[in-house]
């Protein structure tokens, strides 16, 4: 069944596996027939606990993969834990399509697991850093995650995802007061234009103002 999404003339868009008693073997089958699909947009791959949670990291790494265009993923009640789940923020830091990542009501991931994905969606080391986060991601699943998480996944919603990452640097980097014209100098290239836009929208202020003449 799985070869099918191999095939370059495969139309599918969504495949069911609800409670469909996938094992190591099928989930292995799965991955590889993924990584060569681009026309997938909707897996559901809930309740299917006979898959460990180690047996899981490959496809977690697949979703990384250029040709993966996954938009939902659903995963409810599975056995994923805390440390499964930074493989799969790691991956996802390469996806750009995936918008809803369903893990349930999930009761053993811990704030210890959804650190990575809070750094995920803004890695705030740098603005470099920040506009090269996840914009994509906007849902997790219903169930507690951290405040600062939610936010984030918030502003993901926004369409325009320059509008997003411009957000994300006035509120994530900008807040501190201690941030100044010489961070620039690390700044890419291809980001400046961007960060000179910020900088202008929080010109209303003297500190904005000063750091955008500095910067001149």
């Amino acid at each position: 069944f799985f070869v099918c999404l191999q095939n370059q003339e495969s139309a599918l868009e969504r495949i069911d596996l609800r409670y469909s008693s996938i094992d190591e073997g099928g989930l292995t089958a799965l991955t590889n027939a993924l990584a060569n699909n681009s026309t997938l947009k909707m897996l559901d791959l809930s309740h299917n606990k006979s898959i460990s949670a180690r047996q899981w990291r490959p496809f977690f790494a697949c979703l990384g993969y250029p040709n993966v265009e996954l938009e939902e993923l659903c995963l409810c009640d599975n056995n994923v834990t805390d440390e499964e789940l930074a493989y799969l923020a790691q991956s996802l830091a390469k996806n750009r399509t995936l918008k809803a990542l369903d893990l349930g009501a999930t009761s053993s991931i811990t704030n210890t697991g959804w650190a990575p994905f809070s750094r995920l969606l803004c890695d705030k080391s740098s603005i470099s850093s920040i506009h090269a986060s996840n914009h994509t991601l906007e849902f997790l699943g219903d169930q507690r995650i951290p405040v600062d998480l939610d936010d984030l996944l918030q502003l993901n919603e926004q369409r325009n995802k320059m509008i997003v990452s411009r957000e994300k640097i006035l509120k994530y980097h900008f807040q501190n007061s201690e941030n100044n014209v010489q961070e620039f100098i690390d700044v890419e290239s291809k980001v400046l234009p961007h960060a000179i836009n910020v900088i202008s929208q929080i010109c209303s202020n003297g500190a904005g103002r000063t750091l955008l003449f500095e910067l001149l």
